[in-house]
């Protein structure tokens, strides 16, 4: 099992993410009960259930909403955390056969440079001796 510890976002870890999708889930659920309770005994004829209801689905579609937007970000974070790959410390950065590499490429670059910079230099000496 992969650490859930990791932190997300402003001190929240992927776990405390996961928990909140599940607490906000039951609190909605307990919240709908107390609400259709309490319209029990408001209700009295048909009219009055189709005045409440829209509101009652109006609520449920919008609590839906927001567990599915807060359930993409953790299958988001999840998927970036699964990807992520350790490297072990002696592996960060260039090895010497690298950096080796590296500084001889560097070498032959300076010299072509410095090869063109004298055809430039000649061929402007050149050019300013036929001027004259």
């Amino acid at each position: 099992m992969t650490n859930l510890d990791f932190e997300v976002c402003d001190g929240k870890s992927f776990k405390d993410l996961c928990k909140d999708v599940i607490d906000r889930s039951a609190s909605k659920k307990d919240q709908l009960d107390t609400l259709i309770s309490d319209i029990r005994d408001i209700i009295k004829t048909p009219n009055d259930v189709q005045s409440f209801m829209p509101r009652i689905k109006e609520l449920l579609e919008v609590g839906v909403k927001n567990d599915e937007q807060i359930i993409k970000l953790a299958a988001v974070v999840q998927r970036l955390q699964s990807t992520q790959v350790e490297i072990p410390e002696d592996m960060v950065g260039l090895t010497d056969d690298d950096k080796e590499q590296l500084m001889q490429a560097r070498i032959r670059e300076l010299e072509t440079l410095s090869d063109i910079n004298k055809e430039v230099k000649n061929k402007i000496s050149d050019s300013s001796i036929n001027k004259k």
